[in-house]
């Protein structure tokens, strides 16, 4: 390769040559060719290209007049492409080989007459094809001039064009809008992306699918800028924790509003495979229409519906065993022996004599003689986690009703053998046109679930259960006392021992009837109701480990029924109407009414007779304790909504709602809830029409007040007062009964909590949306919050012989945060794409003041975030080189653990550690948080790759802590723990024996979380439609997908552990490996 470069800017040729390159590689992918001759002349305004292969010389020319602005982004844009397209420059592609004469030639042009560089053409029904030069010239060897070749490009719309004995074919190209032109779901109707003057993103059932699930929040973790969606725990049934741009509330509820079909509901309940799209509605111009239930977003689901035409079945089912999880083990072998010693010497002064020193029962010293080690983590986790799933829909419909119905079984077995949960589902969607003015539709779901749910901290008593005896009998069932006193940590795992069985049923159905008088105007009414009842059954046996209510006995069963009823009705009347061509006016005002009903009763007794009984036979019990619970709340509200376009170029949205609940205080039950909104489409402009690599601009600003009244309860407002005639004021000999108050006590004056919404942003598409992307910048002030305060003593008013709490609106915190979303069409050849999409978000929450100030038994902060972390900060462990009066001005000996302490009284921070040198030390959410997807086809293979990083949270890490620094032998220690000893002096963890006297150990546990994680990763291959269609089917596609099968850790001391779990200790995350089909017919 030879280039000579003339009186060219610096920058200049360094944009040319990138364009260069890259346009070689492109035709290089479509060529295949192994060698090439390179030779450029670069003027100051045109350059000539040659490039020569083994058969033939393409020469390919453009002119390129640059502004300043078009130089900036062509450097960046094409900087990010040529990385992109190295990628695959190597692969190799069959060509068919067609015979010698038969050539067809043309230019590629787009609607403004410009050439398409690049684009790609294809004889159809073969791998024939070519790539247009800079002029946007092809010329192709085609086996017929009867068939047909087909053009496309990113961006544009893919056209099919009969050759007709034509040798010479021009092509126009218009310009794709699809993109711009997709429907958002928002809150009581529809958008085109293009008219959207709010802060939305949008997922396709492509995208939440692209990884087998059963929870369909876990597939958008990582892919929604803004949304931080974690997994902290591996049991079965547990589910995520989700945040949409942060806390707002201290107190109060801070999770978004899932609304499933137009209706407020819970996403549990949802089969991944039945949703159509999932709509995040973040910023309050989009979420104040629903009001005080949209202050911490809104998650809009929409579910398949049927389509008019034939009918699809569709099959798909996969089954996934897990790996290895992410846990520690305790010591055993030398490591517990080693550990043991040097405890042992901390205490005594030397070593001891032999091992039966330190265990002096002869039963253990002779297990210990006899290596009879125990792994307890081993044993607890040997079961094999497993899930499976199987789901069948079928879609279809005539003109005038369309059906969509699904059934769907999934089993999940757990890490425990008594932790697993099957599940059964169905769906049916039917949409009837009576009439062309009357539309009716059916929307309604069942689930019905059986779960077993293991015991939590089964893993931690594992962790720290004594290492050697006997863990089973002869039998091969576990014994109970394996050693002198020591209990299996498997007790649960006992036959008859214990029982933790639920069975819920979940009943919706919507049904909905939408009158249009005029093509302008239509009225549609929703009447939901919902069905959730719940029968929960526990038993523990006198060998069960699994924690009981305080006031049970010993063997201890009880049975809860709850019975949860909800109502919605809704009336949305909308008008939308265009004026002169371009005026566009919308009008949409609703009603709703809901009421919720949630009762509960349980029944419990001690002492059965039988453990066989389990929780059916409580009348056996010696003792009988009875509990009912009830709850019931209504909320009324009325909105609007006004949309303007001027020309589809200049956007504004207004919205008010005016919500009342039942359960604030009288005078303070009803507020409104204003947004507005405006957007303007730059690149609508007419002085936009001639930068052709920018293809969709628009600035969007938006302000709304959202409201929270969640986590206050039914009857948070009301004091609860109970009487007693056992206790009281002796009157005349008599007991004359008072009433004590207990728990909450009233507040006359609580109203909402409210957050002011400030939100800006940028929609940007460049090259015909080959790369596309929005940034936004938000800020919120929460005013007012729902606060529970801890009543003063001196009021008066007690309870139980502890202070009262009382709720009230206080509190202020701020949220602040940009949101970056990216989505790339890297490589478009008819056999190889490449998609990548980028998610990157941060954020920063604050306390902006406090009641009374910080209040640090609750660690929180004013001018810290919400979620703060206060204890004792770790610096390292003190040596034995450190002089002795330092040693005593702390209170401290070598090997111990050194905190940075707080100076007080100018005393340089030198004293004897206390409480006063806690500090906050970190936040447990993250400063930034990123997801990368990378989405590659070749062929009939396609490969999905998904990374999410979290950083700048600290975690305190539970398992950590499980190092106590212990003398006991009873009590194990975490495996491959770096402990201090005279010859190891550089160790994390303090020195064996010593925990029982240190005060700052806590500090050992907080640790940098930050971490990077590939999530996932699906190989799909799909059969030829030529061999599938013999049999009557569409579509035929295997996969393989492989969870969690990659973790960094940026603090070394988290290694083995996975942060995501945010320091819990108690059900470690584990990898799973899954293999599965999908069948279309």
């Amino acid at each position: 390769m030879r280039v000579a470069l003339s009186d060219c800017s610096f920058y200049l040729k360094a944009v040319h040559i990138i364009m260069i390159l890259e346009m070689l590689i492109v035709e290089y992918i479509k060529c295949k060719k192994k060698s090439y001759c390179l030779e450029v002349h670069l003027s100051e305004c045109q350059e000539r290209i040659f490039l020569k292969t083994k058969n033939n010389l393409l020469i390919m020319s453009s002119i390129l007049k640059f502004n300043r602005t078009l130089k900036l982004a062509t450097f960046l844009v094409s900087i990010l492409f040529l990385s992109t397209t190295f990628a695959f420059a190597s692969k190799d592609t069959k060509v068919d080989a067609v015979q010698q004469g038969n050539t067809v030639k043309g230019t590629v042009i787009d609607h403004t007459g410009e050439t398409v560089i690049g684009a790609s053409v294809v004889y159809k029904g073969t791998t024939i094809g070519a790539v247009t030069d800079f002029d946007g010239n092809f010329s192709i060897q085609v086996p017929s001039m009867t068939g047909t070749i087909v053009v496309s490009y990113v961006g544009y719309k893919t056209q099919e064009i009969a050759i007709q004995n034509r040798s010479n074919i021009n092509i126009t190209l218009s310009e794709d809008t699809e993109l711009l032109d997709e429907v958002v779901v928002i809150g009581y109707g529809t958008v085109k992306k293009r008219d959207l003057t709010g802060a939305v993103s949008s997922m396709s059932s492509q995208d939440i699918l692209a990884a087998p699930t059963t929870n369909v929040m876990e597939a958008l973790s990582g892919k929604v800028a803004g949304m931080d969606i974690v997994k902290p725990s591996g049991k079965i049934g547990d589910d995520v924790e989700i945040l949409l741009r942060g806390s707002r509330s201290i107190y109060g509820d801070n999770t978004p509003l899932f609304v499933i079909d137009g209706i407020p509901g819970s996403y549990n309940q949802i089969n991944p495979s039945d949703i159509e799209s999932i709509d995040v509605l973040k910023d309050a111009s989009s979420t104040a229409i629903y009001g005080s239930a949209g202050a911490n977003g809104v998650v809009i689901i929409t579910t398949k519906r049927g389509k008019e035409g034939k009918s699809t079945i569709n099959l798909d089912t996969y089954y996934g065993v897990s790996g290895k999880p992410d846990f520690f083990h305790g010591m055993i072998g030398d490591e517990w022996t080693t550990y043991q010693k040097e405890a042992y010497k901390y205490k005594n002064g030397q070593y001891p004599a032999d091992m039966s020193t330190i265990l002096p029962d002869a039963s253990k010293y002779d297990a210990y003689k006899q290596n009879k080690w125990i792994d307890w983590v081993d044993e607890a986790a040997g079961n094999t986690a497993t899930t499976e799933r199987v789901n069948l829909s079928i879609t279809g419909g005539s003109e005038k009703t369309r059906v969509f119905s699904s059934v769907s079984y999934s089993s999940d077995q757990g890490l425990l053998k008594n932790d697993n949960q099957d599940r059964y589902s169905a769906r049916l969607n039917i949409d009837q046109t009576v009439q062309p003015w009357l539309k009716a539709g059916l929307t309604s779901n069942v689930t019905f679930t059986n779960r077993n749910s293991g015991v939590k901290n089964t893993f931690t008593r594992a962790l720290s259960a004594f290492p050697l005896g006997d863990a089973y009998d002869d039998n091969g069932d576990l014994v109970h006392e394996y050693a002198t006193s020591e209990y299996s940590p498997l007790g649960d795992f006992i036959h008859n021992q214990y029982a933790n069985n639920t069975k819920n049923t979940y009943v919706n159905i919507n049904g909905s009837l939408e009158i249009l008088p005029t093509d302008d105007i239509s009225f549609k009414t929703v009447i939901s109701g919902t069905l959730n009842d719940s029968r929960h059954g526990q038993f523990w046996g006198a060998q069960a480990n699994a924690n009981r209510p305080t006031y049970a006995g010993s063997p201890h069963a009880s049975i809860t029924s709850s019975f949860g009823r909800g109502y919605t009705w809704e009336n949305i009347l909308s008008y939308n109407k265009t004026f002169n061509k371009i005026h566009d006016f919308g009008a949409t005002f609703v009603t709703s009414w809901s009421h919720n009903q949630n009762e509960s009763i349980m029944a419990a007794a001690s002492g059965q007779q039988l453990d066989a009984w389990s929780f059916w036979r409580l009348m056996s019990g010696t003792s009988a304790h009875v509990e009912s619970d009830f709850a019931q709340t209504q909320k009324m509200s009325y909105a609007m909504r006004f949309n303007y376009s001027f020309g589809g170029r200049y956007l504004v949205t207004f919205s008010n709602r005016w919500d009342g609940v039942s359960w604030l205080s009288p005078g303070h039950k009803w507020d409104s809830f204003p947004a507005g909104a405006v957007a303007w489409r730059v690149s609508d402009e007419e002085f936009m029409e001639n930068i052709d690599w920018l293809s969709n601009l628009k600035v969007r600003i938006g302000y709304g007040v959202t409201g929270n009244s969640g986590g206050v309860g039914a009857y948070g407002t009301s004091t609860n007062a109970y009487a007693f005639s056992s206790a009281g004021i002796s009157n005349n000999g008599s007991i004359v009964p008072f009433t004590q108050y207990s728990g909450t006590y009233g507040n006359p004056s609580l109203g909402w909590e409210k957050s002011h919404n400030w939100n800006y942003g940028l929609d940007l598409g460049f090259l015909n949306s080959k790369l596309n992307g929005t940034l936004d910048f938000f800020k919120t002030r929460t005013k007012g919050l729902l606060f529970k305060r801890t009543m003063p003593i001196t009021s008066g008013i007690t309870g139980w012989g502890a202070p009262l709490a009382s709720w009230e609106n206080i509190a202020e915190t701020s949220n602040t945060g940009v949101e970056i979303t990216l989505n790339s069409h890297n490589i478009r050849t008819k056999d190889f794409t490449w998609d990548t999409s980028l998610s990157f978000t941060w954020s920063n929450e604050k306390i902006e003041s406090l009641p009374s100030g910080d209040l640090i038994a609750e660690s929180l902060f004013e001018g810290y975030p919400i979620h703060s972390l206060y204890d004792y900060k770790y610096q390292g462990i003190w040596g034995s080189n450190t002089p002795q009066d330092v040693l005593d001005s702390y209170g401290v000996k070598p090997g111990w653990v050194q905190i940075e302490t707080v100076e007080k009284d100018n005393d340089n921070g030198v004293h004897k550690y206390s409480q006063d040198d806690k500090q906050i030390i970190g936040h447990t959410n993250p400063n930034f948080i990123v997801g990368l997807n990378n989405s590659l086809t070749y062929k009939s293979f396609d490969l999905s790759v998904f990374f999410m990083g979290r950083f700048g949270q600290t975690i305190k890490s539970d398992l950590i802590g499980w190092y106590d620094a212990g003398a006991s032998p009873s009590r194990n220690q975490p495996s491959g723990i770096n402990y201090w000893t005279s010859e190891n002096q550089n160790a994390y963890y303090p020195t064996p024996g010593s925990g029982g006297e240190q005060t700052v150990m806590a500090s050992l546990s907080f640790r940098d979380g930050s971490f990077i994680k590939m999530k996932n990763v699906t190989l799909g291959y799909s059969l030829p439609s030529k061999l599938i269609n013999k049999i009557m089917m569409e579509k035929c596609r295997f996969y393989v997908t492989a969870y969690n099968p990659y973790l960094f850790v940026m603090d070394k001391q988290l290694k083995g552990t996975d942060p995501e779990t945010n320091g819990s200790d108690a059900f470690p995350l584990y990898k799973q490996f899954v293999v599965g089909f999908n069948l279309t017919f």
